[in-house]
């Protein structure tokens, strides 16, 4: 919130990924199946082995089709059996995402690859906001189809992940995807954590708390922009 904090806690620590995939499996995903499958499997067979993959397929319902995976082999296999129909809960897939992370310890990121176009969640586009802001997982979105070229399905896909310390990204291109998945997961696996008791104002009353990180000599760095002390964490 603007006022100066004092760290307890700075590192650069290896600790191993949960890591939630989220793949829009809906209808209007249908033209782009066959490049989304290529990109999904691109994306899940980079991920080192001693990371844990949950991968969930959503259209208006939600499919669990691996559970805490280490075996690049079987995260990629399930993909095959992907297969578009249906209409799109994009805000009720991510909110059920955070929730499968919640409980774990670590670095925790959920990646979803979609159009960004939600079409009958429950869930609105505030109540995802909000729950991105009261977890700590960091939301990167992989546009594709509509999302690649539709501004305002770009426009939510960047409002719901830079804040969360992620990102998005918009290309249908094999080639450059496979880059943009290197270097994905090269921060992924390169990541500081800072810790700080509040000085100004402690109290877990839901209130939103702006953070702003500065490095000396650095004009580009990627962090969480704030979070909600909840009074039950």
């Amino acid at each position: 919130d603007g006022r100066p904090q004092t760290l307890s806690h700075f590192a650069s620590e290896h600790v191993p990924l949960e890591l939630v995939v989220a793949v829009d499996i809906s209808a209007s995903m249908a033209p782009s199946m066959p490049t989304l499958k290529k990109a999904v499997e691109g994306f899940l067979g980079a991920v080192p082995s001693d990371n844990r993959v949950t991968l969930v397929g959503f259209n208006d319902a939600l499919f669990t089709l691996t559970r805490r995976a280490t075996s690049q082999s079987d995260r990629v296999r399930a993909v095959d059996r992907l297969a578009p129909w249906g209409r799109t809960a994009l805000y009720d897939a991510i909110l059920h995402g955070v929730e499968t992370l919640g409980p774990e310890t670590g670095r925790k990121v959920l990646v979803v690859f979609t159009d960004g176009e939600d079409q009958g969640s429950y869930a609105t586009l505030a109540d995802v906001e909000r729950g991105l802001q009261s977890s700590d997982v960091a939301l990167y979105m992989i546009g594709q189809g509509r999302g690649v070229t539709a501004a305002p399905l770009r426009k939510i896909m960047e409002r719901l992940s830079v804040p969360t310390g992620g990102r998005a990204l918009f290309t249908d291109s094999i080639d450059r995807l496979q880059d943009a998945f290197s270097q994905l997961l090269d921060e992924l696996s390169n990541q500081y954590f800072l810790s700080y008791p509040p000085q100004a104002d402690a109290r877990r009353d839901g209130a939103w708390r702006s953070i702003t990180v500065k490095v000396d000599g650095q004009t580009d760095v990627r962090a969480r922009q704030g979070y909600r002390a909840a009074a039950n964490r």
